[in-house]
C-alpha cells in the first residue's frame, strides 16, 4: 500500500497539534477494527472545520482499504466505486490494480484494459503494477502485444514480472519445461497476493512430474495413519489446495486429502471431484451417495443437471448389487420431488425385498392419487380400459402391502375396491384366488389363480399358491405342468429340467435298506407301487445281515401283494410287480423260495409284454439287476426287445440308465459296445456305457464327458436331460454316503449328535486327508458344523415340529418367508 508522506511547511499550534493527535488516535482505532466506512465519515466531519488537518493513512488509501474489504465480500460494484474514489483522490498503482480486478470480476475485461492501457502508456502506472497491463492482455489473448512489450520495453517491468510472463507464454506454447525454468526464477510475487509456488506446481503437473509437485505441495510429507506431521503446505492457500486436489484426483485417492473446514470452495471441489471420479470408474452407486452429500452450489451447476439421472442410475446399480436399502435411499429424494411412475415401480420392488410394508403402502397410496389426478388432467393419455386396469392393479399392490403389515381387513377392502373397478383384472383374480386358497377352497383357488396367470398376473405369490394347491391335491403331474407352462414368468427357469423320480424308484435307488425303509414308510400309500414297498418293509423280520439283506416273511408279503394287484388294471400292475421284484432282489435275504418269488413277479410282467411296451423295458431292468454279470442270459431278451424298438440305440441306453439306479453292473456293456459301433455319435449311448463303470474310474469320466460335449453340441434335449438325471443321482449317492444310518437319528441326544457329526466328517474327508491330519482338524470341523446348524428353539415356525430335518443341516438355515396373502 502506498505510504502517505506528511510534510508541513509551518509549525502547527499546540491546539491544532492536540486536535490532530486526538483524531489520529480515533482514526487508528477505527482502522484497527477495519471500520473503513466509519473512518471515511469521520474524515468528512473533521474536514468541515479543519480542512488542512493532516493524518495518515491518507483518505485515498482508506478508500482503497474499504474497496479491498468489499472485494473480499464479492461486492464488486461497491468495490469498484471505492477504488474509483481512491483513484480520483490521487492513489495510483494500487488503485489501478484493484479497480482492474473488480472490472475483471464483473466480466468487464475491455473496461479494465481501457483503464490500465492509458495509465501504462502515459507512464503514470508505477513499475510494480505494470504487470497488470500484461495480465489483462493475456486474458484478452493478445500474446503478440505481450511479446512485443517484454522485448522492446523490458525495462518497464521488474525481473519477477518478466520471468512470470515468459513462463505463462511458454505454457501457452505447450512448453511446460521452459515455463518451469521461468517460474522457478520468480522469487517474489509479481502482483500482490500472487503465489510463485503455485505456478511452479502447475508447470510440474503439466510436465507430469507428479512427485516433485507433491513435494512442493506437501503431499509427500511423512504421515502416520493418514495424518501429516505439522501443517501441509497445500493448506496455506486455497489455490494450492485446489492444485493438491487436482493432483490427488489424477494420481491418488482424493478421499485421503485434508482441506480446511472453513475453505468451503475447496470442500465443494473435493466433493464434486469425488462424484466425477466415481462416475468415471463406473461406480454409480457410491457416486450417488457422494452426490447426496454435496450441497447445491452455484460453483458446479453441472451437478444440479446431473442429479436426477445419476441418482436414478445409482439406485439401479445398488439394486442389481443386492443393496436394496441403498437403492431406496438414492431414489427417495427424486420420489419426494415428483412421482415418476417407472421409478415408483422400481422402488416398490426394492421396498418389498426390504420388507418395508409401511413405506410401500405410503408410496402406493401416493401412486393411486397420482393416477387419478393425472387421468383428470390428461384424459387423452388414459383410455378407460387402461385407467381401470392400472387402478385395479395399484389397489391390489396396496392390498399386498397391507397384508405384509398384518392389516388383513384393510387388505381385503383394497381387493374389493379393485374388484369394483375392474372385476376381471388378472391382478384381482389372483388376489381372489389367494383368498380362496386361504379358505381351503382349493379347486376354486386353482381356477382363479390359473386365470390370473394366463391373463398376465406376475405376482409370485399367485404362482406359488397355484403350485401349493396342486400339491395339496397330490397331483404331481399338474405341479410339473404348471411349472412348465408358467415357471418362466416367475424365474422358475429349471421347471422343465427338474429331475423327479417316482417315490418307489427313489427309495429303491438308495440301494440301502435303512434308507429305503424310511423313505417308503413316509411316502403316500395312495401310490400302489409305494404300497407294495411298504408291504415288503412290514413283512421283514430279524436284523440286517452284514451284506445289508433282511429276512422276509414270504407268505405274509405274498398274500398282501396279491390282494393289492387284484384291485389294479393290467397296466397299473406293471410298476407294482417291478417294485416287488426289485425290492426282493435288492433287500431280501437269500433264503429258500426267494429266487422263485422274484421269478413269479417277473413272469407277471413278461406275460403282458405283447400288449404293453412298457412291460418289456421293466422286465429287462429286473432281469439285468438279477443276472448281475451274466450277459449271456440277456442275449435273446435284448435282441427281441431292440428288434421291436424304432430307435434301438436310445431304447437300450434307457434300459441301462434305469438299471444303474438299482445296481452297479456291467451286464449290458457288451450290448452297448455293439450299439455304439452303429451309432458312435449317440450321446445317450455314451452316457449309458459310462454308467457300467464305477463313477470314480477314468473310463466313467471320459465316456461321460465325451457324451456330454456331444449332447451339448447337438443340443440333444433328451440326452442333456439324462445327463442332469445322472448328476442328480450321483449327488444323492454322495449325500447318502456322508449321512449316518437313519436309525442313528432316533432319540438323538447331544452326545449322539457329536458322534454322528464325527462319523459324517470322517465319511466326507477320510479318503482325502491323512488320518493324523484329520484327527487334528476334527474338533474344529465338528464345531463348525454345529455352529451352522439352525437353532430351532428360536424360530416360531418350528416350535410345533419335533421332527429332525436333515435338509436344515445340509441346506443351510431355513429362510423365513415374508408375510403375504398365504399367511391370512
Amino acid at each position: 500500500m502506498a505510504k502517505h508522506r506528511f510534510n508541513s511547511k509551518t509549525q502547527p499550534s499546540a491546539a491544532v497539534g492536540n486536535v490532530e493527535d486526538a483524531f489520529q488516535g480515533q482514526l487508528r482505532s477505527l482502522l484497527t477494527q477495519k471500520k473503513y466506512r466509519q473512518a471515511i465519515e469521520e474524515i468528512k466531519k473533521v474536514r468541515r472545520t479543519q480542512p488542512d488537518l493532516a493524518f495518515k493513512p491518507t483518505e485515498a488509501e482508506i478508500w482503497s482499504l474499504r474497496g479491498q474489504q468489499e472485494f473480499q465480500k464479492a461486492d464488486f460494484k461497491q468495490a469498484e466505486s471505492s477504488f474509483r474514489q481512491a483513484l480520483n483522490l490521487g492513489l495510483v498503482g494500487e488503485a489501478h490494480y484493484w479497480l482492474a480486478k473488480c472490472l475483471v470480476s464483473l466480466n468487464r475485461l475491455d473496461a479494465a484494459l481501457d483503464l490500465i492501457r492509458p495509465a501504462f502508456e502515459q507512464g503514470t502506472l508505477p513499475k510494480e503494477f505494470a504487470i497488470c497491463y500484461l495480465k489483462l492482455l493475456l486474458l484478452k489473448g493478445d500474446t503478440q502485444t505481450v511479446e512485443q512489450l517484454i522485448t522492446k520495453q523490458a525495462k518497464r517491468f521488474s525481473a519477477p514480472q518478466l520471468h512470470w510472463v515468459r513462463g505463462v507464454l511458454a505454457l501457452k506454447n505447450g512448453e511446460p519445461e521452459t515455463a518451469l525454468t521461468s517460474f522457478q526464477k520468480v522469487k517474489r510475487p509479481a502482483t500482490p497476493k500472487d503465489l510463485p509456488d503455485a505456478w511452479v506446481v502447475y508447470a510440474q503437473q503439466a510436465i507430469g512430474n507428479w512427485d516433485a509437485a507433491a513435494a512442493k505441495l506437501g503431499l509427500a510429507a511423512p504421515s502416520v495413519w493418514g495424518a501429516f506431521y505439522g501443517k501441509p503446505k497445500f493448506l496455506d492457500h486455497p489455490i494450492l489446495t485446489r492444485l493438491a486436489i487436482f493432483q490427488q484426483a489424477k494420481t491418488g485417492d482424493i478421499e485421503n486429502i485434508l482441506v480446511k473446514q472453513t475453505d468451503q470452495a475447496a470442500q465443494e471441489l473435493l466433493s464434486a471431484l469425488a462424484v466425477v471420479q466415481l462416475i468415471d470408474q463406473g461406480n454409480y452407486h457410491d457416486a450417488g451417495h457422494a452426490l447426496l452429500k454435496v450441497r447445491q452450489s452455484k460453483q458446479f451447476p453441472e451437478l444440479v443437471n446431473l442429479r436426477s439421472p445419476l441418482l436414478t442410475l445409482a439406485g439401479q446399480q445398488a439394486f442389481t448389487q443386492g443393496e436394496t436399502e441403498c437403492a431406496v435411499q438414492l431414489w427417495q429424494p427424486l420420489l419426494n420431488e415428483s412421482l415418476n411412475p417407472q421409478l415408483v415401480v422400481n422402488a416398490l420392488e426394492a421396498l418389498e425385498i426390504n420388507d418395508a410394508g409401511q413405506e410401500r403402502q405410503r408410496l402406493l397410496t401416493r401412486l393411486v392419487k397420482w393416477i387419478e389426478q393425472d387421468a383428470k388432467k390428461h384424459p387423452e393419455n388414459w383410455a378407460e380400459e387402461r385407467l381401470k386396469l392400472t387402478l385395479a392393479h395399484a389397489h391390489c399392490r396396496l392390498a399386498d402391502a397391507w397384508v405384509s403389515m398384518g392389516r388383513t381387513r384393510t387388505a381385503i377392502g383394497e381387493v374389493q375396491q379393485a374388484e369394483r373397478i375392474y372385476p376381471t383384472s388378472p391382478e384381482v383374480l389372483g388376489r381372489k384366488g389367494l383368498l380362496a386358497a386361504d379358505e381351503r377352497k382349493t379347486q376354486d383357488a386353482i381356477d382363479l389363480l390359473t386365470q390370473a396367470i394366463e391373463g398376465g398376473c406376475r405376482y409370485e405369490e399367485v404362482y406359488e399358491a397355484l403350485l401349493n394347491c396342486w400339491r395339496e391335491l397330490g397331483n404331481t403331474g399338474a405341479v410339473n405342468e404348471a411349472r412348465r407352462r408358467y415357471g418362466k414368468f416367475f424365474g422358475d427357469l429349471n421347471a422343465e429340467t427338474d429331475i423327479e423320480l417316482a417315490p418307489w424308484i427313489d427309495a429303491l435307488s438308495t440301494r440301502s435298506y435303512p434308507f429305503y425303509s424310511r423313505l417308503v414308510q413316509s411316502a403316500s400309500a395312495n401310490d400302489p407301487a409305494v404300497r407294495a414297498c411298504q408291504i415288503f418293509v412290514e413283512s421283514t423280520q430279524g436284523n440286517l445281515t452284514s451284506s445289508g439283506k433282511i429276512s422276509l416273511d414270504q407268505a405274509k408279503a405274498t398274500e398282501q401283494w396279491e390282494a393289492l394287484l387284484q384291485g389294479l388294471s393290467t397296466k397299473d400292475q406293471i410298476p407294482v410287480a417291478e417294485a416287488i421284484a426289485l425290492s426282493i432282489q435288492l433287500f431280501a435275504k437269500r433264503e429258500k423260495g426267494i429266487a422263485a418269488l422274484v421269478s413269479d413277479y417277473m413272469l407277471k410282467i413278461a406275460n403282458v409284454k405283447e400288449d404293453y411296451p412298457e412291460a418289456r423295458a421293466a422286465h429287462l431292468v429286473v432281469l439285468a439287476v438279477r443276472e448281475g454279470n451274466n450277459p449271456q442270459r440277456l442275449l435273446f431278451p435284448i435282441q427281441f426287445y431292440l428288434a421291436a424298438m424304432p430307435q434301438p440305440g436310445n431304447a437300450l441306453a434307457t434300459v441301462q440308465l434305469q438299471v444303474r439306479l438299482f445296481a452297479q453292473t456291467s451286464v449290458l456293456r457288451s450290448f452297448l459296445d455293439e450299439a455304439l459301433t452303429r451309432e458312435p455319435q449317440n450321446p445317450l449311448l455314451l452316457l449309458a456305457k459310462a454308467t457300467t463303470f464305477p463313477p470314480t474310474t477314468k473310463q466313467y469320466e471320459d465316456l461321460k464327458q465325451q457324451g456330454f460335449d456331444l449332447a451339448r453340441r447337438l443340443q440333444d434335449a433328451r440326452a442333456l436331460q439324462a445327463f442332469r438325471a445322472e448328476q442328480a443321482f450321483l449327488a444323492t449317492q454322495e449325500t447318502q454316503r456322508i449321512l449316518p444310518n437313519p436309525e442313528q437319528l432316533d432319540n438323538l441326544d447331544l452326545e449322539g449328535m457329536e458322534a454322528m457329526l464325527e462319523a459324517m466328517v470322517r465319511n466326507m474327508f477320510g479318503g482325502q486327508i491323512p488320518r493324523a491330519e484329520l484327527d487334528r482338524m476334527l474338533p474344529e470341523l465338528k464345531q463348525q458344523m454345529m455352529n451352522e446348524m439352525p437353532n430351532f428353539s428360536d424360530d416360531e415356525e418350528f416350535e410345533e415340529d419335533d421332527s429332525f430335518d436333515l435338509d436344515a443341516i445340509f441346506g443351510g438355515n431355513p429362510k423365513k418367508r415374508k408375510r403375504s396373502f398365504r399367511d391370512l
